[in-house]
């Protein structure tokens, strides 16, 4: 028997019967074979180094639409697995592009607040400028004008 199996903890009626090494098989559950939710006994020892190959029936053999029913349940559990698996893949590259796009964002109004505060400054130095410019247009219009009224009044 190859595949998948797991083992059951529930009680059971029959003896528990020994496998060839003379230890008692507990019921599995086939999942990856031709019998898909069906359970057996098998070797406690299976999967590890010691090779017994006792293998029993414990439930009786299902119509075939019973196989075919589970099998296509699991094969949607896998489609629904795989697919879960992709949608945390496309999550995680959204988290992520949201993340990097956070940080643009930050270093994007960074800059623009230093060229605010630059503007800004530019500004009011133009200001300045145009103050002492006005003042300096107000004393050269004074100036001329009192040099000619000197030149005009002498």
């Amino acid at each position: 028997m190859q595949g998948s199996y797991s083992i059951s903890s529930s009680s059971v009626d029959a003896p528990t019967p020994r496998c060839h090494c003379g230890v008692r098989s507990p019921i599995r559950t086939a999942w990856k074979c031709d019998y898909p939710g069906r359970r057996f006994y098998g070797c406690s020892g299976y999967g590890t180094s010691r090779k017994c190959s006792f293998f029993q029936w414990y439930d009786p053999e299902p119509p075939p639409r019973y196989s075919d029913v589970i099998r296509r349940l699991l094969e949607t559990n896998e489609g629904i697995r795989s697919e879960n698996t992709e949608l945390k893949k496309t999550r995680q590259e959204l988290l992520d592009e949201l993340r990097s796009l956070q940080h643009s964002l930050y270093e994007t109004r960074a800059n623009l607040e230093a060229a605010i505060s630059a503007s800004t400054a530019m500004e009011d130095n133009m200001l300045a400028s145009v103050a002492t410019t006005r003042r300096r247009g107000i004393l050269i219009t004074v100036l001329i004008s009192a040099i000619i009224l000197l030149v005009f009044y002498r």
